[in-house]
């Protein structure tokens, strides 16, 4: 990562294009961060969160990817009544916190040869917090190298925007949420029984190969993205089982 130091802020034109990448993974953050509930859903439509979600994004994939999840919202309607809350309710849970689909929203898992939580990519990940100032309220809880603090902190980044934070995101993505947030997306959708979580995955990832493609531009700096150990990509995938307390295995 770079030192930090005084430095003038990138361009208007560029700080106004990572202002839309914030705002877009903040909302992101919100549906990876805890269960969907009636206050999101009313929120989001009555500002209007559906409809311009399009707008925050640049490039076709990324657009047509805002399309999906703005129509999986529009199909959910404002009011969804208490059964299809409570349907993405057990969704989430599959998918964040039963490894029903053995997908882990944990970067270590997907970095460790053994495929274990809170190892060696996780402190590394601390040390970036540290060096911004940061750190998590309970890794115990919520790993360090989860999906939300991971892109919390590119947000924090990224509302910065100055050259050397700039650098900093880009590096962040290469090393530690490109090599695995797309591969948990993917794995994710392929299972999720829900289109809101499809929806979500897609756009997921879409942004962050759309914010990578940006940064390389703003700051002239190419990627180089660390790759899985083993490659995940490579490996077939396994059946989704349920999740049954005190049998299955957890993280």
């Amino acid at each position: 990562m770079t030192e930090a130091k005084a430095q003038m802020p990138v361009t208007l034109e560029a700080a106004l294009r990572l202002d839309c990448h914030a705002d877009a993974l903040d909302i992101l953050i919100r549906f990876h961060d805890r269960e969907i509930d009636q206050a999101l859903i009313e929120s989001l439509h009555t500002h209007d969160i559906p409809a311009d979600l399009p707008d925050l994004f640049f490039s076709e994939a990324a657009q047509v990817a805002a399309q999906g999840l703005r129509d999986a919202l529009n199909a959910l309607g404002p009011a969804p009544d208490e059964q299809r809350i409570g349907a993405l309710a057990a969704e989430y849970a599959d998918i964040f916190l039963t490894h029903s689909y053995r997908a882990s929203p944990n970067g270590s898992v997907w970095l460790t040869e053994d495929h274990l939580e809170r190892q060696m990519p996780m402190f590394e990940v601390r040390e970036w917090y540290e060096h911004y100032g940061i750190s998590v309220p309970n890794w115990r809880i919520r790993a360090d190298d989860h999906i939300v603090h991971e892109l919390q902190f590119l947000v924090h980044l990224l509302r910065a925007a100055t050259e050397s934070t700039l650098l900093d995101a880009g590096r962040f993505l290469d090393v530690h949420v490109l090599p695995w947030i797309p591969e948990f997306a993917k794995k994710s959708a392929a299972y999720t029984t829900e289109p809101l979580y499809a929806a979500l995955m897609a756009l997921t990832s879409a942004a962050l190969e759309e914010l990578r493609c940006d940064l390389e531009e703003i700051t002239g700096k190419e990627r180089v993205v660390r790759l899985l150990e083993p490659p995940q990509a490579e490996r077939q995938p396994e059946e989704p089982q349920a999740y049954v307390p005190g049998i299955s295995e957890s993280w």
